[in-house]
Formats: structure tokens, C-alpha cells, sequence
């Protein structure tokens, strides 16, 4: 996936500032997709000169002018075409499992906690989709009128909250045997 699809994803709901996308970024494909403001920003800018997206200057009294960003109809072409073409798998790329690989090489007291932070992070993160993540996509749906988007977003959702119990499990599994 890239980058520019996940912004003409979100602003196929709405038109926004780069920093209303990276806020969107931070509750909504946050744990499977995320981008710096700088690399919004700049991204923004590579799409806007393929004509996917048309800019509007926005002028506050108070605060600087805003930039906002709206699809055009060969932004939501791109959108589609994208959606239709046949999906790449990832590479996958695990540091974690790198260290744990060459683990004999290491102090079993420091491998150890490393596992234990690698679980204490995804916990954090089971504990988001479990809790903030769906209260998230109840209010976000039923505000914006996006109740069919919703299944859609609590799939991915529950996708990330799987793979978080795993690695859990996996974690616990790995401490034990370190024991």
C-alpha cells in the first residue's frame, strides 16, 4: 500500500488540511498504516501535481491560512484503480525476531526483557483496538453518517487485535521457554 492511496482514501470522506489527515491517520489506520506530517505533506504535494487532488486556501483572522485538500475525479479514478488491482504482500521485517533468532548470543536476563517490552507494547495496543479503537468507530460512523463503512473499519480493527494476541501469546510462550 501506499502512502497516496491512504490519503485519497481518507479524503474520499472528507476534504481536509494535511494536519486533519495526519489526525485521521492517528485514529483510524494508526496501527497499520501510519506517516509524518512531513511525509503527508509531501505527499500531498507529489499528488496534487498528478491532479488527484485540488488545493482551496482557506484565510482565518486569527490564525495562518489554511491549505485544504480535495479528491478530484482522477483522484478517486486512481482511488478505485488501486482498490482493483491485485494486492501486494508485505515483506515481512521483525527486529524483534531478528534478536531472538541470534538470541544465543545474548544474555537470556536481556532477551528476556526485551520480549517483555515487545508484549508490554503490544498489550498497550490490544488495549486500544479493544477499547478506544471501537468506541472510536461507533462514534465516527453514527457522526458521520458512515454506518456502512463501519464492518469494513471494525474488520481491519479486528484484524490488528488479533495479531496483537498472538504476539502476546507468542511473547509469554517464548518467556517460558527462556525460564
Amino acid at each position: 500500500m501506499s502512502l497516496p492511496h491512504a490519503i485519497l482514501g481518507l479524503l474520499k470522506y472528507r476534504s481536509s488540511t494535511g494536519y486533519e489527515l495526519k489526525t485521521k491517520f492517528s485514529k483510524s489506520v494508526y496501527f497499520f498504516w501510519n506517516a509524518t506530517l512531513p511525509q503527508i505533506y509531501r505527499t500531498l504535494k507529489e499528488m496534487s501535481a498528478r491532479g488527484w487532488l485540488t488545493i482551496t486556501i482557506e484565510h482565518q483572522k486569527t490564525k495562518p491560512s489554511r491549505k485544504i485538500y480535495h479528491l478530484t475525479s482522477t483522484g478517486r479514478k486512481e482511488f478505485q484503480r488501486w482498490l482493483a488491482e491485485e494486492p501486494r504482500f508485505p515483506e515481512h521485517r521483525n527486529p524483534m525476531l531478528i534478536r531472538v533468532f541470534f538470541g544465543k548470543n545474548m544474555e537470556p536476563r536481556r532477551l528476556r526483557d526485551q520480549l517483555q517490552q515487545y508484549r508490554g507494547y503490544y498489550a498497550g495496543l490490544l488495549r486500544q483496538y479493544e477499547k478506544e479503537s471501537a468506541s472510536a468507530i461507533k462514534q465516527y460512523a453514527s457522526s458521520a453518517n458512515l454506518a456502512k463503512d463501519a464492518p469494513y473499519w471494525n474488520l481491519a480493527r479486528d484484524f490488528g487485535r488479533r495479531h496483537a494476541k498472538m504476539v502476546i501469546e507468542w511473547c509469554d510462550a517464548a518467556i517460558a521457554s527462556l525460564d
